[in-house]
């Protein structure tokens, strides 16, 4: 009889080869390989993904994914204390392009560079829409940019500075007829010697409208993106926080009634909702996190709430359970933000059922579309707030934001002395004009009623912040309501109406954090003061009638 030592061994001995042989399918398997450096050395312990699988990198920085490569990218989940290498100085090598066929092994290294990050700021910006029109290459320039350096010079060498784009870098529309898709947007803020790393989110306007809405549209219509841009979804730790970047905009482009711009074929419709693979990398990604009390920032283009007229706050997305997939992914973390930029306007949103998850909605960097600057008036979007930055400062934890208008202002409200508005109105031809064709859509501020009134249009309004109004230093009751923003009527819709051959189609643009104070004689003090929740305050004081001046 056989002893037991010899039966192990002959097993042993019979499993040699089968275990040998599955190592060798596995190498076989290896699609995409390289590894992670720092000044030459290797990193151990780094996150890699293609956007399906996420492998961590060995003692001598090595990783290997067996990749389907369906997301065409491969990229490197930086870790807290470093910063990839960059090209065309703004552009950071996180990823790389997977090139070959989908069975051929390719290679890619990745280099790291060490950065003092405990604290550090971020600047969102969105919604640039650069086509080639109204001066926007020019208006970036001499606008933005100037800018940017503002916000990266007032904290100095000490603090780590970036950039995250939030989508809507392009115009879909004009991407054949004015010769400027996303890749040349994104180049263009680079050539222009942008001051800061710049990341970026894909938006609704980013993908290729010349793409047929069939089964696959999505995917092909984003190809142009991730050849420029890299990733659609991807992460980063900066500091103590962890960012994450989604696409939450699915691209349908259905065929419709209608003559299309040069080379577009639909009408460029879409979903708002994060796709299911995206949701399985997610939760791969938030695996990593061991500290759920860690702060996580979101960035996506489409918004993940919107406000009524009521104020009432409800789900954005396509469906409600769409949403509930996506907030389900961060069951446990305690302090999640998202950041957004869809709706253009300045929003802060606070749900009650998910006490952890507040959302930033960021106004649109470009106003609207650079139209009203264009026109000769302040840039401002249709909530009347001014173009300009989403400033996020981090201190270790510890987070603060605000947002920053051109010059890097942090003012955050304008005044109305409706008495004044109401004598612009009256005299001015094109606003009178816009009035009698529009006389549903549009409030006529020269009312009798409404002289009295002091309107703020307070875009830092948000959960622990207060607006307080006084005359001759005796407080007046403040009350929001929802009226559109004077200046805005002035600048963007009288003026469209004037210069177009046909009567062109307005919506109401509710201001949803406007407010307004009546006061008791046309001669007194006003003094508006704003405190936000960090105890900043912006205040302004005028003696009689404000002159409004557009």
């Amino acid at each position: 009889m056989l002893s037991l030592r010899k039966i192990l061994l002959c097993v042993l001995l019979l499993a040699t080869p089968l275990v040998a042989d599955a190592k060798s399918r596995q190498r076989d398997s290896i699609t995409v390989f390289g590894r992670v450096l720092c000044e030459g050395k290797p990193m151990q312990g780094v996150a890699v993904s293609d956007g399906l699988h996420i492998v961590k990198t060995d003692s001598l920085g090595r990783y290997a994914i067996a990749s389907n490569k369906f997301q065409n990218t491969v990229f490197v989940i930086t870790p807290s204390g470093y910063e990839p290498e960059c090209r065309k100085r703004i552009l950071p090598r996180f990823w790389a392009l997977l090139k070959r066929k989908r069975t051929v092994a390719e290679k890619h290294d990745f280099h790291l560079v060490p950065c003092n990050q405990q604290n550090h700021r971020i600047l969102f910006m969105s919604n640039l829409f650069l086509q080639n029109s109204n001066d926007d290459f020019l208006q970036f320039k001499r606008r933005t940019i100037p800018t940017a350096r503002t916000l990266v010079q007032e904290v100095g060498d000490s603090v780590a500075v970036y950039t995250i784009l939030l989508g809507d870098t392009s115009n879909c529309p004009m991407w054949y007829s004015r010769e400027i898709d996303v890749g040349d947007a994104v180049s263009l803020v680079a050539s222009l010697r942008y001051p800061t790393m710049l990341y970026t989110v894909m938006g609704d306007q980013d993908n290729d409208g010349a793409v047929p809405g069939t089964g696959l549209t999505d995917y092909k219509a984003e190809r142009q993106y991730v050849y420029s841009c890299g990733p659609k979804y991807y992460s980063m730790n900066i500091g103590e926080v962890h960012y994450i970047v989604l696409d939450n905009t699915v691209f349908r482009n259905e065929a419709g009634k209608g003559k299309y711009p040069t080379e577009i074929v639909g009408r460029r419709n879409y979903d708002r909702f994060v796709t299911l693979e995206q949701l399985a990398w997610l939760r791969k990604d938030l695996a990593l996190l061991k500290d759920k009390s860690q702060p996580v920032v979101v960035c996506m283009h489409q918004n993940a709430f919107t406000t009524g007229r009521k104020g009432l706050l409800s789900k954005r997305f396509s469906k409600p359970e769409h949403l509930d997939s996506l907030t389900n992914c961060f069951a446990g973390f305690s302090d999640v933000h998202f950041v957004t930029a869809g709706s253009m306007d300045r929003r802060l949103s606070h749900s009650s059922e998910l006490p952890n998850i507040v959302e930033h909605a960021v106004a649109s960097t470009s106003g609207d579309r650079w139209r009203t600057s264009y026109n000769g008036f302040d840039a401002i979007n249709a909530g009347g707030t001014p173009a300009g930055f989403e400033v996020f400062d981090v201190a270790g934890r510890k987070m603060s934001w605000g947002h920053r208008t051109e010059g890097g202002e942090s003012k955050s409200f304008r005044c109305y002395d409706i008495s004044s508005v109401g004598e612009y109105y009256r005299d001015d031809l094109d606003v009178q004009n816009l009035l009698r064709e529009y006389p549903k859509t549009f409030i006529n501020y020269d009312t009798k009623g409404l002289a009295r009134y002091i309107y703020i249009n307070w875009w830092g309004y948000e959960r622990g912040a207060k607006l307080q109004v006084f005359e001759n230093d005796k407080p007046l009751r403040v009350r929001q309501i929802y009226h559109p923003d004077p200046l805005f009527v002035v600048a963007s819709p009288a003026v469209t109406l004037k210069h177009s051959r046909k009567k062109p189609r307005f919506s109401r643009n509710n201001c949803q954090h406007m407010f307004r104070a009546q006061r008791s004689s046309p001669t007194s003090t006003i003094r508006v003061r704003a405190t936000d929740p960090f105890g900043r305050v912006c205040e302004e004081v005028f003696v009689g009638k404000k002159p409004f001046t557009p």
